[in-house]
């Protein structure tokens, strides 16, 4: 897209918030379809969603608690520290954790969703808990608004590591990738357990989480553009997009087309596109690339025109943009 450079503090706030945002769709979706098995549903998405990642950290570290964990690779752990979004403390006898202010609590808690900041959680901490040993000396719990989180025992306060990436330089950068690639696995697990659980109803679940991710986010840019006295086209649209990352994640060619009336663009990387061949799971990213686009732009402006040539999660090198506004239609 033509941004200007993004700032990493604000594309990883945005991209977790991001994350949240899905989870919690999911959550709308698949209860209404299916109340209470549908929440379980959701639970076990994010339960394997977050032994994937688990197994992925202990692949990177050299064993014991503290090595996972700061091999762990991305923001909803290694940020609380440096951002001051709370305070993580580990040794490899426990874990605690408290978040008071991370975007992924700000979500749910704006949203009048904080208990399902205990849910997400909750998947993360039993699976790394169990996988590092811990069983299920695990605790997950709400004061106020702020979230705690146990695994084990800490023991003596001198031999605590507070783990942490700054958002800074190459290492910032990278914990920004790696914490936008995660919502490309995250469709996956949800898309697909859903799938597993209720057949074409649950491809009907996954669709609606995905529609109601993409219709929110294109109705809150449709009114703060409105608010801040912008027209409704695709200039605004592309160049105030609410994307975690932009030109620091997601690549394009150079040249390209953005006036009021068209887009035409071709991302050559897109971060979600890795996660989803490694877990087979293509169909879920094309299913998320229809119903979330034509959502989020139809519900920005509701004459735009969603189309593609190229895309990547049909299997092709790129994915080719070519939105457009009938130029009848005005600006």
């Amino acid at each position: 897209m033509t941004h200007g450079e993004s700032d990493l503090f604000s594309s990883l706030v945005t991209t977790m918030g991001h994350e949240a945002r899905i989870i919690r769709h999911a959550g709308l979706a698949y209860t209404q379809a299916r109340g209470q098995a549908g929440f379980a549903v959701v639970q076990e998405a994010l339960s394997k969603y977050y032994a994937w990642r688990v197994s992925g950290a202990i692949a990177r570290s050299k064993g014991g608690l503290v090595s996972i964990v700061e091999s762990w690779g991305t923001a909803e752990l290694l940020a609380v520290n440096p951002q001051g979004w709370g305070e993580l403390e580990v040794t490899d006898s426990g874990l605690r954790l408290r978040i008071t202010s991370s975007p992924e609590l700000r979500h749910y808690e704006g949203h009048d969703a904080l208990p399902f900041a205990a849910v997400h959680y909750g998947a993360l901490a039993r699976e790394l808990a169990k996988a590092a040993g811990f069983g299920d000396a695990v605790t997950v719990a709400l004061d106020g608004p702020t979230l705690c989180v146990t695994i084990g025992a800490i023991g003596e306060p001198e031999n605590v590591a507070r783990p942490g990436v700054p958002l800074e330089g190459d290492a910032g950068l990278r914990l920004l990738a790696a914490t936008t690639e995660n919502r490309g696995s995250l469709m996956v697990f949800l898309g697909r357990e859903a799938e597993n659980a209720f057949g074409s109803d649950g491809e009907e679940m996954y669709r609606e989480a995905m529609r109601g991710f993409g219709a929110e986010r294109g109705a809150a840019m449709r009114l703060s553009h409105l608010s801040s006295g912008l027209a409704l086209d695709l200039v605004n649209m592309i160049e105030l997009y609410d994307s975690g990352g932009n030109t620091n994640v997601w690549q394009y060619r150079d040249d390209g087309i953005l006036t009021i009336h068209e887009w035409s663009q071709d991302c050559t990387f897109c971060p979600f596109v890795g996660p989803w061949h490694d877990l087979d799971g293509l169909r879920y990213g094309r299913i998320y690339d229809h119903e979330f686009h034509y959502s989020q732009f139809k519900a920005y402006r509701r004459d735009i025109e969603v189309r593609w040539g190229e895309l990547q999660s049909r299997g092709d090198a790129t994915c080719e943009f070519r939105f457009s506004i009938p130029q009848e239609a005005g600006a």
